[in-house]
């Protein structure tokens, strides 16, 4: 999978899909059967959202 971004946290993933990015995949994680991991497309759009994820979740805390 070329330009692809894995996400672990659930949370990370339904902020991308809240603002409109659609999940590639979705599977079990390899290491830990309990856990899904989420495949997106990568872009530097994406990860600007991630990081206002990070912002908005530092000053919930």
């Amino acid at each position: 999978m070329d330009n692809t971004i894995v996400i672990t946290q659930s949370r990370m993933a339904g902020w991308l899909m809240f603002n409109g990015f659609g999940k590639v995949n979705e599977r079990l994680d390899l290491k830990d059967k309990n856990r899904v991991i989420y495949i997106f497309n990568d872009s530097p759009k994406l990860r600007e959202t991630m990081r206002k994820y990070n912002q908005v979740k530092v000053n919930l805390i």
